[in-house]
Formats: C-alpha cells, sequence, structure tokens
C-alpha cells in the first residue's frame, strides 16, 4: 500500500530519498499500478527532474526517461524502429502512461523497445555515472539507480523491426530488430537482437559476425543461421520450434528490406505468416 508520494526538486534529492526502505522510482506508473501485490509503500515521483524531454541535436537522438511511448511516437527525430516499437506495445492508453525509464527498469518480458535499442547500439545515462553504459552492458549487468534517459548516436543508420502475435490484440510472442550501417555491396555494422517473450532477449553476436563484411546472403541462409544460434522458449502462445522458425524468417525478411529486396511485412494477428518448405 502507497503511504507517501514525494515530490524531489532535482536529481540529489531523489536519490537521497531512494535510500528510504520500500521506495521505488514513479514515472508514468504503469507497471507499478499494476502489481499491486509487490508495490512500494514510497513513491518517488520523477516530474520535477527534467527527464521528459527529446533531444534531436548532434547527430544523436536522446530520450529522457520519463518520456512516454505515445511521446516518442509523436515526436519528430525520434528513429523509425523506436516508433515501430512503442506501437506495438498496448493500447494509445498503455502509451500516454508507459516510459522510456520504466520500461527500461522493468524490461517486461514482452518488449518491443528493447530489441530495437539494442539493434541500434543504444546507450543508457544513469545517474551519478560519468559515462553512460552500452544497452548490452547494461541489460547484462542491470544497475541499480536512478535512469536518466537512453540515447542513439546514429538515429539514421537504417533499422527495422517485427513483432509476431497471434491475434491484432495479443501480445508478442517473438520480436526480432536489425540494423546495418550498410547492406549493398556488403553489410557493415550488422546488428540482430531477439526477444522470445520469454526471458531470451540477446544481440545474436555469432550470426552478426558470420555476415559482417560479406554480401547479403539469400533469405534461406540467414533463417539457417539465426535459428542455429537462437534457442527459444516456448509458450502458450507458440512453441518453441516455431518461434525458432519464426526468428529465421523475420530476420531475413527484415535485412533483405533494409537492402530495398522487399518492403517489411506486417505479422499482427498472423499465425503462420510464411508456410514451411
Amino acid at each position: 500500500m502507497v503511504t507517501e508520494i514525494l515530490r524531489p526538486e532535482n536529481i540529489r534529492e531523489a536519490l537521497r530519498e531512494k535510500a528510504r526502505s520500500g521506495s521505488a522510482f514513479l514515472g508514468g506508473g504503469t507497471w507499478l499500478n499494476s502489481s499491486p501485490v509487490t508495490s512500494p509503500q514510497i513513491l518517488i515521483s520523477l516530474e520535477k527532474l527534467g527527464l521528459g524531454s527529446i533531444e534531436t541535436a548532434g547527430g544523436s537522438c536522446r530520450i529522457g526517461a520519463c518520456v512516454t511511448f505515445q511521446q516518442a511516437l509523436d515526436a519528430p527525430g525520434v528513429p523509425d524502429a523506436v516508433k515501430k516499437a512503442v506501437s506495438l506495445t498496448g493500447s494509445r492508453t498503455i502509451r500516454n502512461m508507459a516510459t522510456f525509464g520504466g520500461e527500461l527498469g522493468l524490461c517486461p518480458p514482452q518488449s518491443a523497445l528493447i530489441p530495437a535499442l539494442m539493434a541500434m547500439d543504444a546507450v543508457v545515462a544513469m545517474a551519478g555515472r560519468r559515462r553512460p553504459l552500452a544497452i548490452v552492458d547494461w541489460l547484462r549487468d542491470r544497475p541499480e539507480g536512478l535512469i536518466l534517459g537512453v540515447s542513439v548516436k546514429d538515429p539514421s543508420r537504417p533499422c527495422a523491426l517485427a513483432g509476431v502475435s497471434r491475434t491484432s490484440h495479443s501480445r508478442n510472442f517473438l520480436v526480432i530488430a536489425v540494423a546495418a550501417a550498410a547492406v549493398e555491396p556488403a553489410l557493415l555494422r550488422v546488428r540482430i537482437a531477439a526477444n522470445d517473450c520469454r526471458g531470451r532477449l540477446l544481440r545474436l553476436g555469432e550470426v552478426e559476425v558470420r555476415l559482417e563484411g560479406g554480401p547479403l546472403p539469400p533469405k534461406q541462409a540467414i533463417e539457417a543461421l539465426v535459428r542455429q544460434h537462437f534457442s527459444p522458449k516456448g509458450d502458450i502462445h507458440a512453441s518453441a520450434e516455431y518461434k525458432g522458425y519464426m526468428a529465421g524468417v523475420l530476420a531475413a525478411d527484415l535485412l533483405h528490406s533494409l537492402g530495398g529486396k522487399t518492403n517489411p511485412r506486417e505479422y499482427r494477428g498472423a499465425t503462420n505468416p510464411r508456410e514451411k518448405p
């Protein structure tokens, strides 16, 4: 039960209040309000800390921790892949509440935003740290503290994302994001992030190494590589075999779409977008 809501005027004050037992930072409150059993007693509002802005200057895009998904979707300069990711997340009501800091802090298993940020080599800024952390390092270590925002240094780098769900209104059971600095004549700085929405969220580094510096392979070759190095967990929405199969399909389709060879497909509400050979 929440007994107190604090509204600190600056980051130092917010960090001091967070040292109190039973406290939690409050951004949009989406996840805190949906988990009454584990809700903290003291909420520390971030509304006065200046973390609700989007800055697109110097060839980078910085999104504050208190920026909501809907604000990012509506704002100019936000990478298209980020907009695609937040558009896959819940209804407009949820997007008006959910924040970037909350999504990173909770790291929900069905997140579409985090794979997009991974593919774009985003960095996470935290209070008390001089340098931001690469998002892959942040996800590995999950350091405690106040998230200030997330930045993409090269928002114009081609990136594409797709999620698969059983119906147009159900949650994703698989999300794949890909990016590359160049596709033709050779793949450069290729990134592939996969989320099975059951706890397997990772960059497919071995696949990236195999693809780096070479010509864009046929879709069948990309599909085989991804399935070889990604072992998703099955659930009531899709079996592990089907998730692995679709991971290859999505990665191949998205990489080819970056090269302009195909158009990105829409997989929402499609249980079998491509028949198995």
